[in-house]
């Protein structure tokens, strides 16, 4: 099997089996470089963002990167965008992005 295929199979069993109550960031698996790097990842409607990086890197800084701050009126772009295309695809899911990238 095609070792990008292993990593992305083992991210999504690490971040898809956690309860939506804990925390964004965990250590990445053993393909992904265990406790050196780190996975940090938001969930929205059907999909996953996903940030792998070093243990150098803040995980508040890497969130930030992912969401846009509430304050000042700011909403959280990749959710208003997300439910964007969840409006379009109705339910959307990673094939919707794959196969219909002119509407994206």
């Amino acid at each position: 099997e095609d070792t990008q295929q292993q990593i992305i199979r083992e991210t999504f069993h690490l971040v898809s089996k956690r309860d939506e109550n804990v925390c964004n960031f965990l250590e990445g698996g053993l393909l992904i470089g265990g406790s050196d790097n780190k996975l940090i990842y938001r969930h929205y409607a059907t999909l996953y963002f996903v940030f792998c990086v070093d243990s150098s890197e803040s995980e508040l800084g890497i969130l930030d990167l992912i969401q846009v701050s509430l304050t000042s009126g700011f909403c959280f772009f990749l959710q208003v965008f997300v439910e964007t295309l969840d409006k379009c695809f109705e339910n959307v899911c990673e094939l919707d992005l794959i196969f219909h990238v002119d509407k994206v």
